[in-house]
């Protein structure tokens, strides 16, 4: 009667399912850049934040209260056309037209001084030209073109402006007109550093604020950008700002290469006063800039062929898994960067087959290897089958 028992409890072991199999870490969950964190020269006036893609913030100044845009505001205005009508790398995208109700307009924008770009009424505008023309030069003129263009007007466009403000996690920011000429559109350096992040990984809009000048589509004289740090500190883009109730301010993001790899940084220098254009907040950005990027440094958080995680069969067995390529992240002394594995590993694979991945760092611009097997993945052996308690 035992026997019996005993071989119907093998029975049993052996047709009950496995377990699902997870990934593991073979290394420590962290590496952490040796030495102390650096000093900033951040402005003695208004407020700064400066941010690394992928590795966390590098800091912050001033108080995090909210304060005009000015035109700061239109980096916004473009994030929210383009995630509404992407536009592909390159390509010019659809033509719109310039009402007679914004051509005639043209005549208080001069007398209020506003930036702008000359019209008339039916002027045909490609998505790019009026993105350039919003960015590169500030014009106020298509900022209200682009809300009516895509929104029917401005009140409903300021609506997805302020809704795409909440999901991005801008929770100190405001806007009510879609170019920041309202001195009621009010943010802070930490929320325009979370907002250009996540516009520069749009690559149509990438490409128009790097660009140094702005040619009409009709002809005209060609106009330098606002942006006067483009191609200077490894600055790839940005937008400036200036009213007399904001001051100066600038966004600003700069790619710096170090060693085999590179790190993008974001940052917002804000409410700038006593200024009459930007030139203090693009001042103040350069020192910052310019200080962070000889604070970089670069480690190699796991070398191509090493073991860093393992497949676990819930049964006490393991395989290895190999990082595919090496992982170099860039930072600055006294960072920690966080490992993780992520993927979802099937019972059997033969080896070298790629499964899951190794990042370090967080978000979309963490750094990530494949990894793939150190030898064949197979099922829990049967003695782990049979003598398994859980």
């Amino acid at each position: 009667m035992a026997a019996v028992l005993v071989a119907l409890l093998a029975v049993v072991q052996i047709v009950r399912p496995v377990p699902d199999p997870t990934l593991k870490l073979a290394v420590a969950t962290s590496q952490t850049f040796p030495g102390s964190t650096p000093q900033l020269p951040w402005p003695s006036t208004g407020e700064a934040a400066l941010d690394v893609d992928g590795l966390g913030t590098l800091g912050s100044s001033g108080t995090e209260i909210p304060t005009p845009t000015a035109s700061v505001a239109k980096v916004m205005t473009a994030y929210v056309f383009l995630k509404n009508h992407a536009l592909p790398e390159g390509d010019d995208g659809p033509t719109f037209t310039i009402s007679a109700a914004e051509a005639a307009r043209l005549p208080d924008l001069k007398a209020r001084q506003e930036t702008h770009v000359d019209v008339v009424a039916g002027e045909e505008f490609t998505e790019r030209k009026a993105l350039e023309a919003l960015m590169i030069v500030s014009a106020n003129n298509i900022a209200h073109e682009l809300a009516r263009w895509d929104a029917g007007g401005d009140e409903a466009y300021v609506q997805k402006m302020n809704t795409t403000a909440r999901e991005l996690g801008m929770t100190h920011t405001t806007y009510t007109d879609p170019s920041g000429f309202d001195s009621a559109t009010v943010s802070t350096a930490a929320d325009q550093v979370k907002l250009l992040r996540e516009a520069m990984r749009i690559s149509a809009f990438a490409e128009v604020v790097n660009m140094p000048s702005y040619t009409p589509p009709h002809g005209g004289a060609v106009r330098p950008a606002g942006n006067t740090l483009l191609g200077h500190d490894s600055v790839i883009g940005g937008k400036t700002g200036f009213t007399d109730a904001a001051g100066g301010n600038y966004v600003f993001a700069a790619r710096k290469k170090v060693g085999s790899a590179s790190a993008l940084i974001v940052g917002a220098v804000m409410a700038q006063s006593g200024a009459t254009t930007p030139k203090p907040a693009i001042d103040a950005a350069r020192k910052l800039i310019e200080a962070a990027e000889s604070s970089l440094t670069s480690i190699v958080v796991a070398r191509k062929g090493q073991r860093v995680a393992q497949v676990e069969d819930g049964l006490g067995g393991h395989t290895p898994l190999v990082a595919t390529r090496s992982i170099t992240v860039v930072g600055w002394p006294g960072l920690t960067v966080r490992l993780s594995v992520e993927g979802e590993p099937p019972h059997r694979a033969p080896a070298g087959e790629k499964l899951g991945a190794l990042t370090a760092g967080s978000g979309p611009g963490r750094a990530r290897t494949d990894l793939a097997l150190g030898r064949p993945l197979a099922e829990p052996a049967l003695p782990d089958r049979l003598l398994r308690l859980g």
